[in-house]
């Protein structure tokens, strides 16, 4: 339930769109933020819920842009031996997606939607797969976020790694997906959902299956959410099979442009990073998932250059987008031999490109704290310990903010996490179900 009046004072106020507040107040109302500024400028709010921020950091919530709930469940379970990014698809993640029931599905979204939480994201978009149970995958996820109060915008992962009838499946667990948010949108006045047209990536995708997606992208008037040249796999494949890089591919056929997700491109040439440019995709850069998956490092600077925008996610190797910050702004400096370089990319991913992707598909300002924006509000457990600046903030975020844990979480004006302690939510309950579970999944996959 969102509260009415919410007052957050004594906080210091970083908003992501440039102003601070060393001592500030916000002022939510309805799910919005109604008021914000200095602290000597604070309205009196008799009867509103009043938050002391001790001092703290105060700043909009993150934003996930690529998350994968439904692997939540794979966390500690045996695996083999694993050679090859194309082996982790194939032995692990396609294996435990077609073994999912709809109880696995709702399970993991919760238990990631908790860690979601605790981390501080406020709009997530996830990436759904689980060809073992296709109808109703997607309701069954918001429906989880929905008890969390989470943001999201959803799809299911077409791909005809699982045969044709299954795509097809895909395409209707996808379409009915749109139409819900579609007939939903005039009655969701505080945009909590949202939805694109998934797509695997263009190694396990037919003609048919592009055509398909293609046809559903104009039909509901929504962006691809696609992985592309993740490992070299998807290259290689691609060429052998279609006579194109995955980025030629796909963009000849319509799928990436704006308003679309190019997740990973980790394997582009310049040529690639041309048609990515002229496209008008976003890309989102999953550092910490692309290491562990030894596919290489995605050369961001030079599509920052390009003016790609580009935005920093998780692909679901964890809940919260702090370390794949740290990491994006450390990361290209070895081969530039400079010590500053990615940093200030790195905060434009975070605070410039993810707001401005989020706030064009949700339809609100989101991202951002100022007036007539989302009410999507986050309290860090630490004091600056130095002066806060608009010309300084970026620093303070970099090694004050994303080194701190999260204290409370605030999603529409809804208070999801007070003090580090849910709302509304049976942690251990849920932990002791998803145990539960994870247990029989497990079976099924020996």
């Amino acid at each position: 339930m969102v509260d009415r009046e919410i007052f957050i004072h004594n906080a210091c106020v970083i908003t992501g769109c440039g102003p601070v507040y060393a001592d500030g107040f916000i002022l939510l109302r309805d799910g919005m933020i109604a008021a914000l500024g200095d602290g000597s400028k604070a309205p009196h709010v008799p009867g509103a819920v009043t938050i002391d921020a001790a001092g703290r950091y105060v700043l909009p919530g993150f934003i996930n842009p690529h998350m994968h709930f439904y692997g939540t469940l794979a966390r500690g379970m045996r695996v083999g031996r694993m050679k090859s990014f194309g082996a982790v698809l194939r032995d692990l993640w396609w294996r435990l997606d077609r073994a999912l029931t709809l109880d696995d599905v709702r399970i993991s979204a919760l238990v990631g939607g908790i860690e979601t939480v605790r981390a501080g994201v406020t709009t997530v978009f996830d990436h759904h797969a689980s060809y073992g149970v296709i109808g109703g995958s997607l309701a069954a996820i918001s429906e989880a976020l929905s008890e969390l109060g989470l943001r999201a915008s959803l799809c299911f992962e077409i791909s005809d790694r699982a045969g044709r009838r299954a795509r097809e499946a895909a395409l209707d667990e996808s379409a009915l997906w749109l139409q819900r948010v579609q007939k939903e949108r005039g009655l969701d006045l505080l945009h909590m959902r949202s939805g694109m047209v998934g797509l695997h990536a263009s190694m396990t995708l037919s003609y048919a299956a592009l055509g398909e997606a293609r046809a559903l992208m104009e039909l509901s008037g929504a962006g691809a959410h696609v992985h592309v040249a993740e490992g070299v796999e998807d290259v290689s494949i691609t060429r052998k099979k279609f006579g194109a890089s995955p980025v030629a591919r796909l963009v000849s056929h319509g799928i990436l442009g704006e308003g679309s997700i190019a997740a990973h491109c980790v394997h582009v040439d310049a040529r690639d990073i041309g048609l990515l440019a002229k496209s008008g995709v976003a890309v989102v850069h999953n550092p910490l998932s692309n290491l562990n998956n030894a596919v290489g490092i995605a050369p961001v600077l030079q599509m920052i250059r390009r003016k790609i925008p580009v935005l920093i996610g998780t692909d679901g190797m964890s809940a919260g987008i702090s370390a794949d910050a740290r990491l994006a702004s450390m990361l290209q400096r070895p081969a530039a031999r400079d010590p500053q370089t990615g940093f200030t990319e790195a905060v434009n991913s975070v605070w410039k490109s993810a707001p401005a992707f989020a706030t064009e598909q949700f339809g609100l300002p989101l991202g951002v704290l100022k007036k007539g924006a989302a009410a999507d509000i986050i309290i860090m457990d630490a004091v600056p310990p130095t002066p806060v600046t608009r010309e300084n903030a970026a620093g303070h975020l970099m090694f004050g903010v994303l080194t701190a844990p999260v204290r409370t979480t605030i999603i529409a004006g809804r208070i999801c996490m007070h003090d580090f302690e849910l709302v509304g939510v049976d942690e251990a309950a849920v932990a002791k179900e998803a145990r539960r579970l994870a247990v029989k999944l497990w079976k099924r996959l020996q």
